[in-house]
């Protein structure tokens, strides 16, 4: 794998101008860092006038004091925008030469940002790809479209993805509190500050990926928040149906809670003894799960298939948040009460029992 790489002059475009609150030729650097590349020559007048930046980990050097140790296989002029992964994907592939020569897969691209109107398209062309494979339906018809707006409205701020996530976790706070002391007369309300939840829980990733700030902090916080947000609404909505008389409340929130707090323990375990202490529940790797760097399977066909997927998709956290709202509106929460419980429920039995039967899950495979 090659940990060498140039921007060459001469300049593509403005490699000072921002983009998505960094400026061009620092987001090319980080994005090559990302890549695995650990050197990179370029002009010292264009990486003085970057300065210091706590995010670079690499070496910059300057074709004067002489080449970088070993041969740059990766080479594009200071000025692009391109798609986050390409650099890792050209990097993974084993591709030598110029970035802007380079095969280019559905969805990447490359881009010269010259002025304001270029700069804006490259934007865009970043943000939109933040929308990822496995973004629920919630989140691909909803929340994305929203939580994209408001985090290009934040990019050029000082607001880190840490205290994007407590500005959420207010919202969800909101929620829980308005529901517990309303009862069941304020399931709406809170329904509605629980989507506000959701959707501003994306902006934190976002502004992560974007601005490549990230920290093992940050991915705790983002983890463990949403944890308690899920299951303190969750208790919140049931207590508030039981007291209004509904007996099948008590009994699906007093099953789904306690399975979810064994979900919540086997996930823990598993992120510190085989995530190696990451917040991210990528480090881990349950029953069934596909390796991230495996090639994605053929889509299956039939009914079993159809089925499998439909359960995943309504299982993911956009959904079964989003529920709450049109059922609170119909006056039916005890449905997304029982669908939250029979997710708790698989969650928390698949998972304590791998830990009974296979001693956890297996640690992800690294692919950088």
């Amino acid at each position: 794998m090659s940990r060498h790489a140039a921007l060459t002059p001469p300049l593509a475009g403005d490699p000072l101008a921002r983009v998505a609150g960094l400026s061009v030729v620092l987001r090319q650097l980080l994005s090559l860092q990302d890549a695995g590349i650990g050197e990179v020559l370029m002009p010292r007048d264009l990486a003085d006038q970057i300065g210091a930046d706590p995010r670079l980990t690499l070496r910059v050097a300057d074709p004067s004091t002489g080449r970088v140790s070993g041969e740059a296989s990766l080479t594009a002029p200071a000025g692009l925008v391109w798609h986050r992964g390409l650099p890792a994907r050209l990097v993974a592939a084993g591709y030598r030469g110029d970035i802007t020569e380079a095969p280019l897969l559905p969805g990447e691209f490359v881009i010269t940002v010259t002025d304001r109107t270029s700069a804006r398209q490259a934007e865009s062309l970043l943000l939109g790809s933040l929308i990822k494979p496995t973004d629920g339906i919630i989140s691909r018809a909803i929340n994305r479209k929203i939580s994209l707006r408001i985090t290009r409205a934040l990019l050029d701020t000082s607001l880190t993805p840490n205290q994007m996530t407590g500005i959420a976790t207010l919202f969800g706070a909101l929620a829980i509190g308005v529901v517990a002391w309303g009862g069941v007369t304020w399931l709406v309300p809170g329904a509605l500050l629980l989507q506000a939840q959701s959707i501003l829980d994306g902006c934190d990733g976002e502004i992560s990926r974007l601005k490549y700030i990230r920290s093992r902090l940050g991915e705790w916080l983002d983890q463990v928040l949403d944890d308690v947000v899920n299951l303190g609404y969750f208790a919140a909505a049931g207590w508030a149906v039981w007291q209004s008389g509904s007996a099948l409340a008590f009994w699906l929130t007093s099953i789904g809670a306690g399975l979810h707090v064994v979900y919540q323990i086997a996930l823990y375990a598993a992120l510190v003894t085989r995530g190696g202490g990451s917040g991210s529940v990528t480090s881990i790797r349950w029953w069934g799960q596909q390796e991230p760097s495996s090639p994605a399977p053929a889509p299956a066909r039939g009914p079993a298939a159809w089925l499998k997927e439909t359960v995943e998709i309504l299982g993911r956290r956009d959904f079964f948040l989003f529920l709450f709202l049109p059922a609170a509106l119909l006056g039916v929460t005890e449905i997304a009460l029982g669908w939250c419980a029979i997710i708790f429920a698989a969650s928390g039995l698949t998972t304590g029992l791998q830990w009974l039967l296979k001693g956890g899950p297996a640690p992800a495979v690294r692919t950088s």
